[in-house]
């Protein structure tokens, strides 16, 4: 369907293959970290703040790019980033000291959690308009977070290969190898996109919001960090540690559960986009994110695997489909020469505020109760759904406003 369609140009393209190659390690990193930084020696704690450092220096790299990657070229910034993936990973391969996951996850741009984060995203959110027309913006969006889920699905699923290819942790070894090649591979993607997702001219030079955008920005900033905040409490690291402590559940185990809920979550965003055409942009994030996170508070009441697994699953079938509707919405209500510093900024305050997160859902785990961070992270979620619905409601994207 994508080598043949008309709707997007070459550059999307790429983007789309490149979200691909990138997506599969993140996708058994975001399973099997915590738990290799487990079987390395680390205490729930630590685990937790290397989780921090892990999202915190992602987010100061996502504000960087924010005010420099326009005027210093998209394409050349996501080269540079690919090849710190490559770095990360090769950190990982060869070496098995405490110290290898902290200076991976400080280097890497690697994500830890349901969802990817960081500088890639950003730079991709502001391109990705350009690449397609306005009626098709959504819709570029739904692609881009499908081929990225199902990617990471087949990476979670990946997971389980650890304990078949080696005992402790030198089983682990060949999926950072994977990391490292897909930093190179990405690399060479990235080369290959053309000149077109720069922005050119007097727009070029301009690194600040436009007084148009700012306080749309800096109020949408605001509430996706309380949003990014219970996420960060629920991070798939997280979640897979939570089930490994719980109930005992192996690698091959976990790495079935969240392939399992990627695949879910991916096909959750064709219906995202269908409903989006119905309701707006705003009624489908608000709407499908409320039932997800009642859902979600009753997860560690689940006395069981199984019933903690299919509550979590139901959850997965909606929490995400907020996910392209939202990376629309955000670059539909500002101006195009807005776009990059807008996904930036929305993207840092995610980052920043999911960066606290892990630490504290470590702590909790190990001093207060197990189940604590699931239960938070769906209360404070809940708050955000009727935050951003009451403040936005009369924002409209301007496809909507015709209607």
């Amino acid at each position: 369907m994508l080598v043949d369609s008309k709707w997007i140009d070459r550059d999307g393209k790429v983007i789309f293959i490149e979200k691909i190659i990138r997506t599969v390690p993140y996708g058994f990193l975001g399973v099997i970290f915590g738990v290799y930084m487990a079987q390395l020696g680390f205490q729930p704690f630590a685990i937790g703040i290397v989780l921090t450092i892990t999202v915190f220096t992602s987010a100061i790299y996502t504000l960087g790019i924010s005010f420099v990657a326009d005027r210093f070229g998209r394409k050349r910034t996501l080269i540079i980033f690919a090849l710190m993936d490559f770095v990360a990973g090769s950190v990982l391969f060869l070496s098995t000291a405490w110290w290898a996951p902290i200076i991976a996850g400080i280097v890497g741009n690697m994500t830890v959690g349901a969802g990817e984060v960081g500088p890639f995203l950003t730079l991709e959110q502001a391109i990705i308009p350009q690449t397609c027309d306005s009626k098709h913006r959504t819709l570029a969006f739904t692609i881009y977070n499908l081929v990225g889920y199902g990617a990471s699905s087949i990476g979670a699923l990946m997971s389980g290969l650890a304990q078949y290819i080696g005992s402790g942790v030198i089983g682990y070894r060949p999926l950072f190898a994977a990391y490292l090649a897909s930093g190179l591979i990405g690399g060479l993607l990235y080369s290959r996109l053309s000149k077109k997702v720069e922005l050119e001219g007097a727009v070029k030079k301009r690194a600040v919001l436009s007084e148009k955008s700012k306080p749309i920005v800096q109020k949408l900033a605001g509430l996706f960090a309380i949003d990014a905040f219970g996420g960060g409490l629920i991070g798939q690291s997280i979640l897979a540690y939570y089930f490994y402590l719980k109930f005992g559940l192996s690698d091959a185990s976990l790495g079935l559960i969240f392939f399992g809920t990627q695949i879910i979550t991916a096909f959750s965003f064709l219906a995202a986009e269908r409903i989006a055409r119905r309701l707006g942009l705003l009624k489908t994030m608000v709407y499908s994110h409320i039932p997800s996170n009642v859902l979600l508070a009753g997860v560690p009441f689940a006395p069981t695997a199984i019933g903690a697994v299919f509550l979590l699953f139901c959850r997965q079938s909606l929490s995400q489909m907020d996910v392209p509707t939202r990376q629309s919405y955000v670059m539909a209500v500002v101006d195009e020469s807005d776009r990059t510093p807008a996904a930036g900024l929305t993207n840092v305050s995610r980052s920043l505020s999911q960066s606290i997160s892990p630490s504290l859902a470590g702590y909790a785990m190990a001093n207060v109760w197990i189940g604590t961070p699931l239960f938070a992270a769906g209360m404070l979620k809940l708050l955000y759904d009727g935050l951003i619905y009451g403040s936005f409601r009369k924002v409209k994207p301007p496809e909507e406003l015709k209607r």
